[in-house]
């Protein structure tokens, strides 16, 4: 009988101490809201510096020849953010790099593969638009559907100087296309 009688005492001050501890919480939650927000803006600051840390190392290796890092970080990391996220921004970086030095590097399957997921990403970013359409006429099977793409873009933005660009150096011809798409990326 004493040993339940501590128990439930034991309890009941464990109990005790809960609800003073979440009295405390809600005090502190509606009589200092700014420590509150405080320290939420210092997590989102940690937290996105964090990932631009990480952005700033696999650019380098990306420069460096290594673009299987970048990719990493893209697919596993970055794979679940979306546009209007607060990585989004990091994330449009990252891939409008990678897609601009696979491009340079004459890696195909690598442009063509994360251009097209950028422009599912976000179909209304042009130069996303730009890439995607002339990754697509990397691919016989796809080239009718990249240069409409790239004919409907242009006409639609025609100040976006890397789309029109792409669409003049398909329109004037295989051998010129290479030095010209090289220079609107330059």
């Amino acid at each position: 009988m004493r040993l339940t009688r501590n128990i439930k005492l034991a309890w009941n001050g464990f109990f005790l101490l809960m609800a003073v501890f979440f009295c405390g919480l809600a005090i502190l939650v509606f009589f200092f809201p700014a420590t509150i927000n405080n320290f939420a803006e210092s997590y989102k600051q940690n937290y996105v510096t964090q990932h631009r840390v990480m952005g700033e190392q696999v650019i380098k290796s990306l420069q460096q020849g290594n673009s299987v890092p970048i990719q990493n970080l893209l697919r596993d990391d970055l794979g679940e953010i979306k546009k209007g996220d607060r990585l989004y921004p990091i994330k449009r970086h990252l891939l409008l790099t990678l897609v601009q030095q696979s491009y340079k590097q004459q890696e195909y399957k690598i442009w063509v593969k994360w251009a097209k997921g950028w422009y599912q990403l976000d179909d209304r970013d042009v130069t996303a638009m730009a890439y995607y359409y002339a990754a697509l006429l990397q691919n016989d099977e796809d080239y009718e559907k990249g240069m409409l793409g790239l004919k409907d873009a242009s006409a639609r933005f025609p100040k976006h100087l890397l789309l029109r660009k792409f669409y003049q150096a398909q329109i004037s011809g295989p051998a010129i296309a290479k030095d010209q798409a090289q220079d609107a990326i330059n």
